[in-house]
């Protein structure tokens, strides 16, 4: 597991916990949302390194 700080500017305070509302808790919508991003990251990153055929697969990046 690997650690990460994020710092949330103050005028993003209200906005980020609108949107998490519906979440058990304020950290845990910010943690989903990180390993959201990094999955599609390292999908961009795999997608570029390696060019997958997925005609009629459905898949999209």
């Amino acid at each position: 597991m690997t650690a990460i700080t994020l710092r949330i500017p103050d005028a993003m305070d209200k906005q980020l916990r609108d949107a998490a509302a519906g979440a058990p808790s304020l950290n845990e919508y910010i943690v989903r949302a990180v390993r959201r991003q990094m999955t599609l990251d390292a999908a961009r990153k795999l997608a570029s390194i390696a060019p997958l055929d997925l005609a009629g697969e459905g898949d999209a990046l």
